[in-house]
Parts: C-alpha cells; sequence; structure tokens
C-alpha cells in the first residue's frame, strides 16, 4: 500500500463542491484531513459529503493543526497566490484552480517560492487530463505521426467583462479578466502540444457589449506553428484541437468528447480494399465514462497525488501557470501595438 497523503482542502465554493471534491475520494492515496472555508456551514457540509475528518475557518490555524501534506486552494485567482503562499511557507505540496494569480508577477512568485521550498505546486488546468485529449496526447506521440507541425485550439465561452470589484480578481480589464477567466484554457492547450511559444502575433474585434474574438497565430522554440480561435461571444461553451503531424496525419479532439485520428492515405489492409474512402479512426467516450474523466478533474488530481508520492514534476505545473499568464500578456501587447510580439522561453 502506498503512503496517504494527508490531504486539506481550502476552499468550499460552487467549483471546488461540484467540479474537484466528487473526485477525492475516488483517490485512495488522499487522506482528506480536513476542510476549511470562511463559511463554515460550506466547510462543514463538504466535509461530511466527501469524507473530512476536521473543518476549520481559519487556513493559518488549519495548517499548524493538522499539519497536511497536501492542499488544494479554489477560490478567487487572489485566493490561490495569498493562500497557495501560507500553503508553501508552511510545507505542503499545493494545487490551485486556475489562473494561478491576478497578476504576472504574484504568478511568478508562486513558482519561485515553489521551487525554493522543494514542493511541487500544480495548476488546475483539467484539459490536459481529459481522456479525449490524453488519448491524442499518445496518438500524436506515436512514430507514425511524425513530428508535430502545427496545433490548433479553439475555445467558444461566455462573453466576459471586466474584474468587479473586490472580486478577488484584482483589477483586471475587459481583455484581461477575458485571459483569466477563459483564455488559460486555450492556451494551456496549445502550449502543452506545441511547446514554449516565443512570438505571437493577434487580431481582435470586438461586437456589441461585451462579445469579442481573437485570432492568435504562434511560433513555438522549436519552430512548430499554432493558432488560437479564441470567441468570447456565445452563451454556453465549446471547445477543439487539432494537431497536425509530418507523417502526413492529423489528430482532433471535439468538445473534450470525439476524438478523430486521419492517417491519409496510409490504410490497413481491409481499407486498402476498399475503392474510395480516406480512413479516419474514431474514439468516443463510453456512457460508462465519469465526467471526472472525460472532462480531467479527478484525473488531474490523481495526476497530483502520483507525483507526490513518485518526486516528479506536475503538468501543469505552477510555472506553467506562469507561463500561460504570459503568453495572454503577449496576445494583448499584440493586439494593441499591432505588432509581432517576441516573448521569450523562460
Amino acid at each position: 500500500m502506498p503512503k496517504q497523503i494527508r490531504l486539506a482542502v481550502v476552499g468550499a465554493g460552487n467549483q471546488c463542491t461540484q467540479a474537484l471534491m466528487p473526485g477525492i475520494p475516488s483517490i485512495p492515496e488522499f487522506d482528506l484531513v480536513a476542510v476549511a472555508d470562511m463559511k463554515r456551514d460550506l466547510a462543514e457540509r463538504n466535509a461530511r459529503n466527501f469524507g473530512g475528518r476536521a473543518v476549520y475557518t481559519d487556513v493559518a490555524e488549519m495548517l499548524r493543526q493538522e499539519r497536511p501534506d497536501a492542499c488544494i486552494v479554489v477560490g478567487p485567482p487572489q485566493m490561490h497566490h495569498d493562500v497557495g503562499m501560507q500553503v508553501l511557507e508552511a510545507g505542503a505540496h499545493l494545487f490551485i484552480e486556475k489562473p494561478a494569480s491576478p497578476t504576472l508577477k504574484e504568478a511568478k512568485e508562486l513558482a519561485d517560492t515553489a521551487k525554493r521550498v522543494g514542493k511541487i505546486g500544480q495548476v488546475g488546468h483539467m484539459m490536459r487530463h481529459a481522456d479525449p485529449v490524453r488519448i491524442a496526447w499518445d496518438i500524436c506521440h506515436q512514430p507514425e505521426f511524425g513530428e508535430i507541425l502545427h496545433v490548433e485550439s479553439k475555445y467558444v465561452t461566455w462573453p466576459t467583462g471586466p474584474a468587479a470589484k473586490g472580486s478577488g480578481w484584482g483589477d483586471a480589464d475587459e481583455d484581461w479578466m477575458y485571459m483569466l477567466v477563459q483564455g488559460g484554457h486555450p492556451i494551456d492547450l496549445l502550449r502543452h502540444f506545441l511547446g514554449e511559444p516565443t512570438r505571437v502575433a493577434a487580431f481582435k474585434r470586438q461586437g456589441v457589449g461585451h462579445t469579442k474574438v481573437y485570432s492568435v497565430t504562434l511560433q513555438s522554440a522549436a519552430g512548430r506553428t499554432g493558432f488560437l480561435n479564441l470567441q468570447d461571444s456565445y452563451e454556453g461553451w465549446y471547445t477543439g484541437l487539432e494537431i497536425v503531424g509530418d507523417g502526413k496525419c492529423t489528430v482532433r479532439v471535439d468538445d473534450l468528447g470525439e476524438v478523430t485520428y486521419r492517417r491519409g492515405e496510409q490504410k490497413f489492409q481491409a481499407e486498402k480494399q476498399a475503392w474510395w474512402g480516406h480512413p479516419a479512426h474514431t474514439w468516443q467516450p463510453h456512457h460508462m465514462t465519469k465526467l471526472g474523466q472525460r472532462a480531467g478533474y479527478a484525473n488531474q488530481l490523481k495526476h497530483f497525488a502520483d507525483c507526490i508520492l513518485g518526486g516528479t514534476n506536475p503538468q501543469p505545473s505552477l510555472w506553467d501557470g506562469y507561463r500561460n499568464l504570459v503568453v495572454a500578456r503577449a496576445i494583448l501587447d499584440a493586439v494593441a501595438g499591432n505588432k509581432v510580439v517576441e516573448m521569450g522561453s523562460d
């Protein structure tokens, strides 16, 4: 039996309660020792529903009393930074939801602190850990797929306005608020497959109210190209991902669901005997697949546990969380200056 991780959760709001904590009981490596929230009734509810043994309204007291091995912190990004720093300085590993912080400076401070104290830090970009994305990753890293040439990441979401005063999202204007709330998802997926972007060019079109779109072209340090199709103009959300390889193959993920692998004229024997058609091999989630697997919420927490016990670096790390914001800021700088922006890779 592996050592259990003494886990504490800070934050009992909707995101933590509905998306993250339901996965904890299915991860045997976690021992949920405490739940903390400023509203005691919410902390008590989540402790009762998900197996927590103690309840706190003060994070510092919880860290002193329980001495957890790891903490999950979920709330506004200012809380991710401020409580995250407390957690790391107390000697615990840290998982935070995205975005890592409301500013680049604070996101980098978290990453630097984790490195200094020798603790693991992971940011909750669940799409990296969604089963369809994991399948696409395996496909495009097979020898027949070849070298990745191009990655397109598409995200269509509800319109986003500026940060409300006192909301914990800093003083973000409409564009930066979009990047904090929505843009981080497709940026993280693109970085995952493309590698570190070093150059970006971007255009923006503003619509009625807060509707807007950003069309973004990027180039990685390895010379791969990427495209971000960011549409903040829909009453709902959907997503798309496509990777192109020089083995004359493509793999596509639609809406964190169907995965389609196209191999062109590279056919299996039975396909060669067919008269027409370009083969496309498709995977669809089974009806028994849990949402936490398909959407990646539970998978990312299992990954966090495995990294703690194995002493390996998580994905995405706190450094990834910082770099996602670097890319986001470069996109807005490219729009504002109508120019190509050089980002560097560190």
